[in-house]
C-alpha cells in the first residue's frame, strides 16, 4: 500500500466513525425539539447545534472527494449537456443569491452542446464555482458564468464582482485547506477544500482550472473541458439572469 493510499483509507475511517455520533446528537435534537414549545433563547441554541452538525456533516463529504479524486477510481463517463449542468447549478444556488441580493447571468454560446464526462463530478465543480461566486460576493453583486467552444474544448469562465483575491495568494487558491486570508478577516464560513476537489474533478477529466483575481474588484475562474475525457479516466444558445 502506497502512503497516498494509507492517507485514502484513513480519511475514509475517520468519515466513516464520524458518522455515527453526528447521527446520535441529530436524533437527541429532534427529541429535544419534539418535546415541546421551546422558548426563544432555546430555540435559538437548538438552531446553532443544528448549523454545527450540518457544518460537520459538509466536512464529512469534503474529505470523502478528496479521497476520490487522489484514488484511481474511474468516471462514470456520459454525455453531459452543458446548458443544462449550468441551468441546474443555478437553479440549486438560486436561494443563496437571492438572500445576498446577487444577481446570476448565464451566457451559453449556440454551438457549446454538451462533453462526454462524469455528470456528478461536474456538477460537483460547477456549484462550487457558482457557490463561490456568491458567497465571496458583495451585497448586491453579479455573477455571470460564460461558456464557449474553442477548437477541442468547451471553456466555462465564472466571473463574481466580489472581494478578490490577492496576488501573493493567487497561487495557492487550490491547495488543500488554503484560504485566502481576506476570507478568514470576514468570517466567511469554508473548509479549504472545494476549490481543491474542484481542480481534482477538472484535472480527472483531463482539463485545466485557472483564475484571475483583484483585491475589491472580484475573480474570474476558468475551466477547460476536453469533449472526451482522457482514456485513463473512463470504464442551442441561452441568456438567464435571476
Amino acid at each position: 500500500m502506497t502512503k497516498a493510499d494509507a492517507s485514502n483509507e484513513w480519511l475514509e475511517t475517520v468519515a466513516h466513525d464520524l458518522r455515527t455520533p453526528i447521527n446520535l446528537v441529530a436524533g437527541c435534537l429532534d427529541v429535544i425539539q419534539s418535546l415541546g414549545p421551546l422558548n426563544d433563547k432555546q430555540q435559538h441554541y437548538l438552531n446553532r447545534a443544528f448549523a454545527g452538525l450540518k457544518r460537520m456533516e459538509h466536512l464529512i463529504g469534503r474529505l470523502k472527494d478528496i479521497t476520490w479524486v487522489d484514488s484511481t477510481a474511474p468516471l462514470e463517463v456520459g454525455n453531459v449537456n452543458i446548458s443544462n449542468l449550468i441551468a441546474d447549478a443555478v437553479d440549486l444556488l438560486l436561494e443563496a443569491a437571492e438572500q445576498r441580493s446577487v444577481t446570476v447571468r448565464v451566457h451559453v454560446a449556440r454551438d457549446v452542446e454538451s462533453v462526454q464526462g462524469d455528470t456528478a463530478r461536474l456538477a460537483q465543480v460547477m456549484d462550487n464555482l457558482l457557490s463561490n461566486a456568491i458567497k465571496y460576493n458583495r451585497q448586491g453583486g453579479t455573477a455571470v458564468i460564460t461558456a464557449k467552444r474553442e477548437a477541442d474544448h468547451v471553456q466555462i469562465m465564472v466571473q463574481d464582482s466580489g472581494i478578490g483575491i490577492g496576488i501573493d495568494d493567487q497561487p495557492h487558491v487550490f491547495d488543500r485547506f488554503f484560504r485566502a486570508p481576506e476570507g478568514v478577516r470576514l468570517k466567511i464560513e469554508g473548509s479549504g477544500l472545494g476549490l481543491a476537489i474542484t481542480k481534482g474533478i477538472v484535472e480527472r477529466h483531463g482539463g485545466r482550472i485557472w483564475v484571475q483575481s483583484e483585491l475589491n474588484i472580484g475573480s474570474t475562474f476558468f475551466i477547460t473541458l476536453p469533449f472526451s475525457p482522457p482514456a485513463s479516466g473512463t470504464d442551442a444558445g441561452i441568456q438567464l439572469s435571476i
